[in-house]
């Protein structure tokens, strides 16, 4: 009996295009948007891995004075107790500029504070606190991608995805979306609901792709862990073999992510 396949699309989903592996590799918007909801999971695997913290956590960090000091750092008025607690409670500060500038403050913070951070990264304690207070709205480059790995170190050990050497553990993914496979020429074939257990691949996910996919989890690139995602299956997902490259567009294609999960082992 012939196999009846979907016709393919005739409107192009939205996408958010990653530089990856020497390519420009195109996303769907809403893949990319699964990914950043999953990380709102408690119990998903995602918790934590991300550079950017929720207000309550930043309110309980800095304090109402570092909270205070974010806000002269942004030239604006300081809040007096009634307005940080209103924030506290809501869990929102209406002031996209303070709440840039408490990031900061609560980041290096956490890897010991201005001097700490200066000599780690190789820089002067007042480069460190103009980069804090906003006053310098980036470090120069290679201080900068220090301060960033310092970070995604520190974030990563602090969610659990690294060993106590250092070591990355690994990831074991199960990914439930909407997907498109591709064969060869053809537009595409396969739409449907999967959810896929990247534990069943043919070659799991190793160690420095668990790195790499934390990495940029921890960047908040989520354009760059659909990428990931996509390259995975398209060359090691048992359903998916045949695609042994892959260009702007993978054999293998997210149209949209309902959920992540993620265990780190």
């Amino acid at each position: 009996m012939a196999q009846h396949l979907p016709k393919p699309r005739t409107t192009k989903l939205p996408q958010e295009v990653v530089a990856f592996d020497g390519l420009v590799v195109s996303v769907a918007t809403a893949a990319t948007r699964g990914v950043e909801k999953s990380k709102h999971v408690e119990h998903g695997g995602l918790a934590g891995l991300t550079s950017k913290v929720s207000v309550q956590q930043l309110c309980a960090e800095l304090g109402n004075e570092g909270l205070r000091q974010a806000a002269i750092d942004a030239d604006r008025t300081p809040p007096s107790d009634g307005t940080l607690r209103r924030w506290a409670q809501i869990g929102r500060i209406p002031h996209a500029d303070v709440v840039e500038r408490a990031q900061r403050r609560a980041a290096i913070e956490r890897l010991g504070g201005i001097d700490a951070v200066a000599a780690r990264i190789g820089r002067s304690r007042s480069a460190v606190s103009r980069y804090r207070s906003g006053e310098t709205k980036e470090l120069r480059a290679d201080a900068g991608k220090k301060l960033e790995n310092i970070k995604a170190q520190d974030i990563m050990k602090r969610a659990g995805v690294l060993r106590p050497d250092g070591t990355p553990k690994r990831a074991i993914i199960r990914v439930k979306g909407g997907v498109t496979v591709r064969n060869g020429a053809d537009e595409g074939y396969d739409y449907r609901v999967r959810t896929l257990d990247f534990a069943n691949s043919d070659t799991p996910f190793s160690c420095d792709e668990s790195r790499e996919l934390a990495a940029a989890l921890v960047g908040d690139d989520h354009a760059r862990v659909v990428a990931l995602l996509e390259r995975h299956a398209t060359l090691c997902y048992p359903e998916n073999k045949g695609f042994d490259t892959y260009s702007e567009q993978f054999g293998f294609h997210f149209d949209h992510i309902d959920s992540v999960h993620i265990d780190w082992i």
